[in-house]
């Protein structure tokens, strides 16, 4: 990859096709190369943590009990327990951090690769365009040659002699030959520079489609590292919360503080779990009343603003309503569009570089909604991206949601979710200069403008 970079780079010294600025990017080559060496290294699976608490076996109320009444086997399981209630702690701290740790390199990756694929698409624009001025260009010259030929007709010096009463038209036609051959050669020089032109613009398009081609494959390995580490993190937790309160409740039995039988605990523990789902059917109720309630005013609240005409590509006027469904979508979030899709001044690093969204600005902790049914693929922290919701839409289209305030994930990996579902809080988390959602469009990872996009759906954001 490093010897395309180079080929790329060197090529594209040798023209001056390329009007975009250049830009300062944090990344180096040497960053981009790393990213792949980073992706080697965390295909290990599982982490060490993970494995220790996998492996682990969690003592039985008899052991407890029996160690309980045997002084010499009490101390022991005292420390067997409290070193099990330490390494699932240590278990999550480790999953979680190995999760940011792969969504910061997924979300390098995904830069590299965004920069690489619009660079590519670029170079083959200019190389259509400069293709199309050689042709016009070697059309002339033969236009000219025709000439050219028409105007030289014949050997005007041998008709000097056996026409000597012409010689005057004649000699007004070889002048205006050797005009017209001067002419020739520079349009033919013309000509031939402006192939040359299109030729190499051809093969740095070439060279730029198969850097883009490599980073893709290595953005789509991040994404899946850094979706099993999420993953990951949250079954250690799960283990953490599943286990910690039985061995807690041991460890004050051994401790003689409590004197719980099992099955008292477990009847304390069917008790529990009936008083968290009761308690998480509240909160669902509560959640869909709010998302209701959000849906209404921010409908109320579109309807109220007068927005600009309709435009062309199937939608126009004003916003719609975040949450409103519209023939399969939703807008995900009423506010202006602070920051469009493209080249851009980074607001946080002040260099130029690639934004492969569209950014909304609204108050942290505003409602977010899915904009359109699907499967969340990703939910976790992503680098510069801050907590970012991925929902995988089908035959290769994605929508992402980043910035997402500490706490503001609605959603989790693998949860089937409708159109205008609430899924995030906004927040501005990550490379961020304040509260906003990063929407993004992909299909099959690449990234485009939302806005048409969405517009082509019925749906008008900002």
């Amino acid at each position: 990859m490093r010897e395309y970079l180079a080929r790329l780079g060197g090529a594209t010294t040798a023209t001056s096709t390329d009007a975009r600025p250049r830009l300062r990017r944090p990344r180096t080559l040497a960053t981009v190369a790393a990213i792949a060496t980073g992706l080697m290294l965390l295909t290990t699976g599982i982490t060490a943590a993970d494995q220790s608490a996998r492996a682990s076996t969690y003592p039985s109320w008899d052991d407890v009990l029996a160690a309980r009444d045997n002084v010499n086997q009490q101390q022991t399981k005292i420390a067997e327990i409290r070193g099990l209630i330490a390494s699932l702690a240590a278990a999550v701290e480790e999953a979680q951090a190995e999760a940011d740790e792969k969504g910061t390199i997924y979300y390098e990756a995904q830069l590299a690769f965004d920069e690489a694929a619009f660079r590519a698409d670029q170079l083959q624009r200019q190389a259509d365009e400069a293709q199309a001025t050689a042709d016009e260009s070697r059309l002339r010259a033969g236009q000219f040659v025709a000439e050219l030929s028409r105007a030289g007709g014949g050997d005007l010096s041998a008709s000097l002699f056996t026409n000597p009463g012409e010689a005057e038209a004649l000699l007004s036609r070889l002048g205006y030959a050797s005009k017209i051959s001067e002419q020739a050669e520079g349009i033919y020089a013309v000509a031939l520079a402006d192939q040359n032109a299109a030729q190499s613009l051809s093969e740095q398009a070439q060279i730029a489609r198969e850097i883009r081609e490599e980073l893709r494959v290595e953005a789509e390995v991040a994404f899946e590292q850094a979706q099993a580490a999420q993953i990951a993190a949250e079954e250690a937790f799960a283990a953490q919360q599943e286990n910690q309160a039985r061995l807690e409740e041991q460890l004050g039995v051994l401790q003689g503080v409590l004197q719980t039988t099992e099955a008292e605990w477990e009847e304390g523990e069917r008790q529990r779990k009936e008083r968290e789902e009761r308690l998480a059917r509240e909160a669902e109720e509560r959640r869909i009343a709010a998302e209701a309630e959000a849906r209404r005013l921010a409908a109320e609240q579109a309807a109220n603003q007068p927005g600009p005409g309709p435009s062309g590509g199937g939608g126009g006027g004003s916003a719609s309503g975040a949450g409103q469904v519209i023939n399969g979508w939703s807008n995900p979030l009423n506010g202006p569009i602070t920051s469009n899709y493209g080249y851009r001044v980074h607001p946080v690093f002040g260099y130029v570089a690639l934004h492969a969204g569209v950014d909304i600005g609204a108050p942290c902790g505003r409602h977010m909604f899915a904009a359109s049914s699907g499967t969340v693929t990703y939910a976790g922290w992503n680098g510069g991206y801050g907590n970012f919701v991925r929902i995988d839409h089908g035959d290769g289209l994605t929508t992402s949601y980043g910035h997402i305030q500490h706490g503001g994930i609605l959603v989790a990996n693998g949860q089937l979710v409708n159109a205008g579902q609430l899924i995030a809080l906004v927040g501005t988390t990550g490379n961020s200069s304040g509260c906003h959602l990063h929407l993004e469009t992909r299909t099959f990872g690449s990234a485009f403008d939302p806005v048409p996009f969405l517009r082509s759906k019925g749906i008008s954001i900002g």
